[in-house]
This record gives structure tokens, sequence and C-alpha cells, in this order.
């Protein structure tokens, strides 16, 4: 094969692993996992792919050091990897749906003193769940809802490697009385 041939395969790699990386960012944003998790997959995948390839790499593309054989083997292969464990905790859910109420950590609210929107971010809620914090967003129309909120109603599921996968949630501003 030919250098131009292995140059065209990592450039494929990188692009591909960009890409990837962009969808766990978007399945991330729907599971209740550590951000070391998937850390930790991108940075020990890239690692030992740049052990791996960082000869070729090089000689590949006529080049010494290890900046960018280190930096390609990161976002190519950890994306790749990064978005594969997601994808299989996420898909391998189980079909069981559970719901839970839970207090609402802090809220991100981006209005000033008048009570005007000053950002163009979406009014969002922060909940502690399973040792992690998730940012929940809302639409703009459920503002006055997200001001007056205590609580977060979600809906999960157990996904395939146990971390929760968030299915529904919804803000609510004080528990139910309970019935006499």
């Amino acid at each position: 094969m030919t250098a131009r041939f292995y140059q065209n395969v990592y450039i494929f790699l990188l692009v591909t692993g960009i890409i990837l990386l962009v969808f766990a960012f978007l399945i991330y944003r729907r599971t209740f996992i550590p951000i070391l998790i998937p850390i930790g997959i991108i940075v020990v995948t890239g690692l030992i792919a740049f052990v791996l390839m960082r000869n070729h790499y090089n000689r590949v593309y006529g080049i010494r050091g290890f900046f960018y054989a280190l930096s390609n083997s990161l976002l190519a292969y950890g994306g790749i990897a990064c978005f594969l464990f997601l994808l299989i905790n996420y898909y391998g859910a189980s079909m069981v749906d559970e719901g839970r109420v839970i207090p609402v950590k802090r809220k991100h609210l981006f209005v000033d003193s008048t009570g005007r929107i000053t950002s163009m971010e979406k009014p969002s809620v922060i909940i502690h769940y399973q040792g992690v914090d998730k940012q929940l967003l809302f639409d703009f129309s459920r503002y006055p809802q997200v001001i007056q909120a205590e609580y977060v109603v979600i809906d999960f599921s157990r996904g395939y490697f146990g971390y929760d996968i968030l299915h529904s949630y919804d803000v609510v501003e004080r528990l139910p009385e309970p019935a006499e």
C-alpha cells in the first residue's frame, strides 16, 4: 500500500472519530454517567492506539514527534470507542421504565432584574442523581414553570452497562399532597 492510501485512511478515521464524538455528546446528555467514564475511554483507547500506530503514522506523514499521532489517536480511535460505549449502553437499555421525583439542585435562568431574558440560552435546572449532576434544558415557553419548579419528574430505564438512560422529564412546582 502507498503512503497516500494510509494518509487517506488516517484522515477518514479522524473525521469519523470527530463526527462520532458529536453524536456521543448527544447520547451523553441523555444518560446519567459520570463525565470521567467517557473521558477515560477516550484517553485509554487513544493512548493504546497511539502506542501501536505512532511509528507507522510518523513514517506515512514523514514527521517526527508525537503530537499529531497522539491527537489523531485520541480523536479517531478514542472518539469511536467512546461513541460505541455510549451507543451500546443507550440502545441496550432495559425496556422497563421507572419514574422518580428529584429535587432541583440549581436553576439557570437568564433574566435580569426587570424580568427580561438576557441570553438566548434555554432555561435549565441541575439535578443530582446517582452521583451525577445533570443539566436538563427546557423550551423558552416553559420559562414560568421552570422559575417555580422545586422538583423534576424523570422517566428512565437501566442502560446495558448499568448507567441510567433519561427518557423524559418535566418540572413540578411542589410535590402533591398525600391523600388522606
